[in-house]
C-alpha cells in the first residue's frame, strides 16, 4: 500500500512540477518579450511585472512537492549511507517530520495571509489581478508537500519498525 501511494504521489507531483516549469518558462518568455519590445519599440508589455510575479509563485511552490518525493533536496547522504538501516530510517523519520512541520507552517500561515488579502480585496498594482491568485500555487504546493512528507514519515516509520532496509527488501 505504501508503494502504491508512493507511485501515485510521484506521478501527481511530477505533473505538478511540470506545471511549475511551464510557469517558469512563461515568466521567462514574458520577461524576454518585454525586454525585446522595450529595446525595439520603446514600450514593454503592460503589466509584465504582475504577470511575471504570478508565474514565479507558480514555478517555485509547484516544484517543491516533487523535490520531496524524489528526495532531491539537500541532504548529507554520505553520512546517512554509512548508518545501519534502523539509524538511517530514524534520521529519515526526523527529516520527514521536520519537513512536514515546516510545510504545514507555510500552509497555515500562507492560508491566513491569503484569507486576509482575499477579505481586503487586494489586487496587483498594474493589472488588478486579485492577490488570492498569487497565493493559490503556494497553498496548493505547500499542501501537497504536507501530504508527501506525511507519507514519507509513515514510510520511514514502517522501515524503522519493520527493520527492512527498503520497501522491496523482502521481494514484495
Amino acid at each position: 500500500m505504501i508503494e502504491t501511494f508512493n507511485r501515485i504521489l510521484f506521478v501527481l507531483t511530477r505533473y505538478v512540477a511540470w506545471l511549475g516549469m511551464l510557469s517558469l518558462l512563461g515568466a521567462m518568455t514574458v520577461t524576454t518579450a518585454d525586454i525585446i519590445l522595450r529595446k525595439t519599440e520603446g514600450e514593454g508589455i503592460f503589466g509584465a511585472v504582475d504577470i511575471v510575479q504570478l508565474l514565479i509563485m507558480g514555478a517555485a511552490f509547484l516544484a517543491i512537492p516533487h523535490g520531496f518525493i524524489t528526495r532531491s533536496h539537500v541532504s548529507i547522504s554520505l553520512l546517512v549511507d554509512m548508518l545501519p538501516p534502523a539509524a538511517a530510517a530514524l534520521t529519515g523519520v526526523l527529516a520527514a517530520a521536520l519537513g512536514t512541520a515546516f510545510m504545514l507552517a507555510i500552509s497555515v500561515f500562507g492560508y491566513d495571509s491569503a484569507l486576509m488579502q482575499y477579505e481586503y480585496g487586494d489586487v496587483s498594482l498594474t493589472l488588478g489581478i486579485p492577490k488570492i491568485y498569487y497565493w493559490m500555487p503556494l497553498l496548493f504546493g505547500a499542501g501537497l508537500s504536507v501530504v508527501v512528507t506525511v507519507h514519507m514519515t509513515v514510510e520511514q516509520l514502517y522501515l524503522l519498525f519493520s527493520g527492512r532496509g527498503n520497501l522491496l527488501a523482502d521481494g514484495d
